[in-house]
């Protein structure tokens, strides 16, 4: 996955967001040369799916995560987080104001999705539960997160004579699990619900046997005036 964070930073977070469990850990040692033990931590990926909101700064704990805006369509690597309740805010870059303003609640050695999805003016979080499945032999895993807030409910298919459908009547907001799929260059085609009427047509989507992937539909199918972020696809390895 691309990566907005440095190495040092993400090195610093870390630092910070699992500071407090660090120090009520070895504060409690009673023994000269005992070590601590190991600090619980889940896994978080962030995504910027709001399609009419600006680039923006992450903030965990009052912390600032990212090291340059957040702009749509970014996303980052897994990051280390500590367990338990977390406070976000999503704030104009350099700004105290909020655009979003929530607390997650992590669990020990998950993975978890949080994406910035809705309009601006009703941005929130949405946040998917990563379950790690193992393709079956010579296949490829792939799941859909339907981030279009403007978009009917969808149906999708890899098609061809090897084609298969991945999912019906998916609105909004939701996703789907992880569904074996066959690999190579594939076509994927997204339809409205219960038609015919082909929304989003994806060409030459390659798949690598025992690969996971995330299928992304996005952006705004009716754009408002000087909006460019039309209704769009978009494929990210999740391992």
């Amino acid at each position: 996955m691309k990566s907005f964070f440095s190495n040092q930073f993400i090195n610093k977070t870390s630092l910070i967001l699992l500071s407090l469990f660090s120090f009520s850990l070895t504060s409690c040692l009673d023994k000269e040369g005992e070590a601590p033990e190991p600090t619980p931590v889940a896994y978080v990926t962030l995504y910027h799916g709001a399609p009419d909101a600006p680039e923006f700064d992450i903030l965990v704990d009052n912390q600032r995560l990212n090291s340059q805006p957040f702009k749509y369509n970014n996303y980052s690597d897994y990051l280390r987080f500590s367990t338990g309740s977390r406070k976000f805010k999503f704030t104009p870059v350099n700004a105290a104001n909020s655009y979003v303003d929530t607390t997650l609640t992590f669990k020990e050695n998950k993975l978890y999705s949080v994406f910035a999805v809705n309009r601006l003016q009703d941005m929130e979080v949405l946040v998917v539960s990563d379950t790690v499945m193992t393709p079956a032999a010579g296949k490829a895993g792939m799941r859909i997160i339907h981030l279009s807030p403007d978009a009917p409910a969808v149906d999708v298919a890899t098609t061809g004579t090897t084609g298969t459908s991945i999912t019906t009547n998916l609105n909004f907001k939701e996703h789907t699990l992880f569904k074996d799929v066959a690999t190579g260059n594939q076509t994927i085609q997204i339809k409205r619900t219960g038609t015919n009427e082909v929304l989003l047509t994806l060409s030459d989507v390659a798949l690598t046997a025992g690969k996971s992937y995330s299928l992304l539909l996005r952006g705004f199918q009716t754009p408002p005036t000087g909006n460019t972020n039309i209704l769009s696809g978009q494929v990210v390895t999740n391992y």
